[in-house]
């Protein structure tokens, strides 16, 4: 026993227990009492246990004491003292059972540095100057041969590590936390990182990690190889332990997946968007894809487009090329397909238009960009200046694998209508149909059919009925007086529309051709003449005819 006799002159006050905290449980036997001296006079330490109850041996640095002291199993008790009596006590409990969490209400465990590393010498980590006055305000460094000497030297340190200012983090005398750190989790990171990283618990969205105050998952808080001081060997690594590996195993990744930078587009604490994006939507797109802002900005937006990039592409990849999505299999695992943008728009024309879909996929004629290449063979998928989002205007998309049409259009002064505004889609379903060349209905091909109303539904689309169909009428400008010719020639002599007309275009008025093919075998000109009220029509098949409209025309 021993009993040290503080001066006379400092009165018995303030005395206090520092470490460890009253209602402690450990579970190492002998353990380091620490506290002040304050102004305590005649001070005494003292431990009452199972044992029975023993005076301890107090050491003093300043206005600092210490003592060890062996605990017994159960409920220990030391009290400080001075001559008038006891100033300040705790209760220890300590336990062979580590860790038990079945503690009397109140207590709570005590982590401490081993006796084996600290060894009961304040000296350790405390040196004195010449004086033999304790500094106790250097920063200790731990990682010595006899002590952690199994850190070896990363590339990317802690601050505090790389400085040896353990004590920043842990508290070597104990503490209630495990590995005697000051603070339990995230709080301790916080102490230094929160403001400085920005991660306030008001953001609309927390990394799970970070809302469980799980900083180490991800960090190594003393050292590693990957900066920030990652875990892992990756960035992506580190992701894939927690999000799986599928994200990186397409054939096609995105740019940042394929370099392994997640937080290329996410944050990896907190974000005020979904999935912790760096931003927003397309902006976050925009980012890097600068030269799609500017596109997107014209007359005609698909749809898609104004409301997210993903809905077409997957940002970590897929099989196809521009990591575009498609259907997935039941494992969720992308489906190879040999048409893959044809099959990512019927994904939504599908509900969008079934019957538009239907011509696309059961058409008994499609259209060769539809059947055998992509749809972005003459559209655009993201935005343009022409309707329907084409390329070019549609005439021009249709000329550029329609060589032979465009010469004959380009090249004639009457065109049909639908070609003179532009608009082959008014004849033409032009991704699929159940009649040839793409045709809206029915159109007889022959030059000469016996009549049936239903070969020139085509026509009727935009003509009246009437044209053909009545014998004496006023709604056509082919008749002599109220005499209907159309009449005449299609519905009695059996002709068709393309006898005399061009389909697209040609140099005589209202598109009447110039040589009408016969058999196969030679042709007959056909030469018409535009007048005031009427025409002059002369061909092969019949001497020069007149019509006049007010005037009729007797002809032979």
């Amino acid at each position: 026993m021993c009993i040290f006799i503080l001066p006379a002159s400092v009165a018995a006050k303030d005395a206090e227990f520092i470490y460890p905290f009253n209602n402690a449980v450990t579970f190492i036997s002998k353990i380091r009492i620490i506290g002040k001296t304050g102004d305590s006079q005649n001070l005494s330490l003292s431990a009452e246990n199972s044992s029975g109850k023993k005076r301890l041996e107090l050491e003093l640095a300043d206005n600092y004491f210490s003592c060890e002291v062996q605990l017994a199993l159960g409920k220990n008790t030391v009290s400080l003292s001075n001559g008038s009596g006891t100033i300040n006590s705790i209760e220890i409990l300590f336990s062979d059972r580590n860790p038990d969490n079945s503690y009397p209400e109140g207590f709570s465990p005590y982590y401490l540095h081993s006796k084996n590393d600290l060894a009961g010498e304040c000296r350790l980590c405390h040196p004195v100057n010449e004086n033999y006055k304790a500094v106790s305000v250097q920063q200790p460094a731990c990682m010595t041969k006899a002590c952690h000497a199994d850190f070896d030297n990363a590339k990317f340190q802690h601050e505090p590590f790389q400085k040896g200012s353990c004590a920043s983090c842990h508290n070597p005398h104990g503490s209630e936390n495990k590995d005697f750190l000051k603070y339990v989790g995230s709080a301790l990171c916080f102490s230094c990182h929160a403001e400085a990283e920005k991660m306030s618990i008001d953001a609309k969205h927390i990394h799970h990690p970070v809302l469980k105050g799980e900083c180490t998952s991800c960090h190594d808080p003393h050292q590693s190889n990957l900066e920030y001081h990652l875990k892992r060997e990756s960035i992506v690594g580190l992701c894939s332990g927690c999000h799986g590996k599928e994200y990186n195993s397409h054939n096609v990744l995105h740019e940042p997946v394929k370099a392994g930078d997640c937080i290329a587009c996410h944050m990896p604490h907190v974000s005020q968007s979904k999935k912790l994006l760096l931003d927003s939507g397309n902006n976050l797109c925009f980012k890097c894809h600068k030269e799609r802002k500017a596109e997107f900005e014209n007359t005609f937006i698909h749809e898609p487009v104004k409301k997210d990039c993903t809905i077409c592409h997957d940002p970590h990849g897929s099989e196809t090329l521009d990591h575009l999505r498609n259907r997935k299999d039941e494992n969720g695992n992308y489906i190879p397909v040999k048409q893959p943008i044809k099959e990512l728009c019927l994904d939504c024309h599908r509900k969008l238009d079934p019957e538009f879909a239907n011509q696309i996929e059961n058409g008994k004629y499609r259209h060769d960009p539809v059947d055998k290449t992509e749809c972005t063979s003459c559209h655009t998928p993201h935005s343009t200046n022409n309707k329907q989002l084409m390329k070019l205007p549609i005439s021009d998309v249709c000329y550029s694998c329609h060589p032979k049409e465009k010469e004959l259009i380009t090249g004639s002064l009457y065109k049909h209508g639908p070609v003179r505004t532009d608009d082959c889609g008014q004849c033409h379903l032009v991704h699929g149909s159940e009649n040839k060349h793409l045709l809206r209905t029915s159109f007889s091909e022959e030059y000469a059919i016996k009549f049936d109303a239903a070969d020139y539904s085509l026509c009727y689309n935009c003509h009246n009925s009437e044209l053909i169909l009545e014998k004496d009428t006023r709604t056509t400008g082919f008749r002599n007086g109220k005499e209907n010719l159309h009449y005449l020639h299609v519905v009695t002599k059996g002709k068709s529309c393309k006898t005399c007309h061009e389909i697209h275009a040609s140099n005589q008025a209202f598109h009447i051709r110039e040589k009408i093919p016969y058999n196969d075998i030679f042709t007959i000109t056909l030469k018409f003449t535009k007048l005031p009220d009427g025409g002059s029509c002369m061909a092969g098949c019949h001497k020069a005819k007149k019509y006049d409209r007010i005037r009729p025309e007797k002809n032979e």
